[in-house]
């Protein structure tokens, strides 16, 4: 009995890769080479008492006949291996060596987006801000979040990057063996006859090329490829904003930046904008009922939100402009730990303030002023006591005691 190589790793005599916790066998699909695999996995197993974990092996075969996959899986079984039918899987780990097909993408996207706006899988409406602009980072307007396509191709462009620029690792030569044949790797076009997988990645190669002759990434300390240079290269940055200081605050909960996110981004769902939809009846406000509710409206013009206003301003000491956000504290020349805890404390306010428009609209209540500036209070001190390091200026010092107390 004789072992047979795999087509693809004949060249390189290659029949096994050792990761930390993965093994990876490789062989032609003949019944005989199957039965050396095995037979050699159990012997190294009973002389090291390592077993396999069944319920992550698997097998994979590729241009077998039906007929010689039953005899394998006979065997398999015969000398007590784990046979597990073909399946399909998406991870982290897959995105990072192919290209994921776009639909598979999107519907992770759907997914992604699903949760964020609704809390699960299935959201039937259409979301207030587009998926491409929450991709965006924090800087530009955006949530940060990933975009999978682009991060997809950063990825993948690693391998392009080592074709090009790591010719001694393992998987490239492999690469030269199987396809380039001698071809240079900038000038290689692949045959008709090539996998899907193969013509993508060459197919990113086109689209790198740019980078590559701009020296975007040279083979010198700080300027190789990475996945986030790829990503960021993709996704060419946007203008910045003005308000994100205000908003992604480290003083700030998350929930609450997120409410004042919304209110930049035009994310709001208020009633005027659901009376043009024809969605409600009429268009005044929830909370006063006497004039239209609009975002400027209800977060700085109605008379509850300023009921609000002037109670964090006698318990902050600050003065404050109800016109807009970006004006709301009329002294600019503050610390940057008090702007901070000032940012915070407009976006905790906002926060609330939706929360009882909310509270109003759909169960017909609402809690007094008083009431909603003591729930801004509890978690401005709670958040104030969980991120306050490090030296404090006496100024500042005076200024967060009255705040805690």
């Amino acid at each position: 009995m004789k072992f047979r190589f795999h087509p693809l790793c004949k060249s390189m005599k290659l029949s096994s890769l050792i990761f930390a916790d993965d093994l990876l066998l490789f062989s032609k699909g003949d019944v005989g080479s199957i039965m050396i695999l095995l037979r050699t996995f159990s012997t190294f197993s009973q002389a090291l008492g390592l077993q396999m974990s069944r319920g992550k092996s698997n097998v994979y075969f590729n241009g077998v006949s039906s007929e010689v996959r039953r005899e394998i899986v006979r065997v398999s079984v015969a000398l007590k291996a784990n046979y597990l039918s073909i399946y399909r899987t998406l991870h982290s780990y897959w995105a990072s060596i192919f290209i994921i097909p776009k639909a598979v993408l999107l519907k992770i996207e759907a997914i992604c987006r699903n949760f964020l706006w609704h809390g699960g899988t299935k959201y039937a409406r259409t979301p207030t801000v587009a998926w491409s602009k929450l991709c965006t980072n924090q800087k530009e307007g955006g949530l940060g979040l990933r975009d999978e396509y682009s991060w997809n191709k950063a990825a993948v462009g690693k391998l392009v990057w080592w074709i090009q620029a790591h010719p001694s690792k393992l998987w490239v030569q492999w690469v030269h063996s199987v396809y380039l044949k001698g071809q240079e790797w900038e000038d290689y076009n692949p045959p008709q006859d090539a996998s899907w997988t193969w013509k993508k990645v060459c197919k990113l190669k086109q689209e790198f090329q740019p980078a590559y002759h701009q020296n975007e990434w040279a083979m010198v300390p700080g300027k190789e490829y990475t996945i986030k240079k790829g990503y960021s290269w993709l996704r060419p940055t946007s203008q910045a904003v003005s308000w994100s200081h205000i908003v992604w605050t480290k003083w700030s909960i998350p929930k609450h930046s997120f409410i004042a996110w919304l209110y930049y981004q035009q994310g709001f769902n208020t009633k005027d904008k659901l009376y043009r939809f024809g969605i409600v009846p009429d268009s005044s406000c929830c909370i006063c009922a006497q004039e239209e509710e609009s975002p400027p409206h209800l977060f700085f013009q109605c008379q509850y939100n300023r009921r609000v206003i002037q109670k964090v301003q006698e318990w902050t000491g600050v003065t404050m402009s109800a016109t807009n956000t970006q004006n709301w504290w009329q002294h600019r020349r503050f610390t940057r730990l008090k702007n901070g805890v000032l940012n915070s404390i407009l976006n905790a306010a906002m926060y609330y303030i939706w929360n009882q428009r909310n509270s109003s609209r759909h169960e017909g209540v609402i809690i007094s002023p008083g009431r909603c500036v003591m729930m801004i209070q509890a978690d401005i001190r709670n958040r104030i006591k969980h991120q306050l390091q490090g030296t404090v200026s006496r100024k500042d010092k005076h200024w967060i005691e009255k705040l805690l107390h």
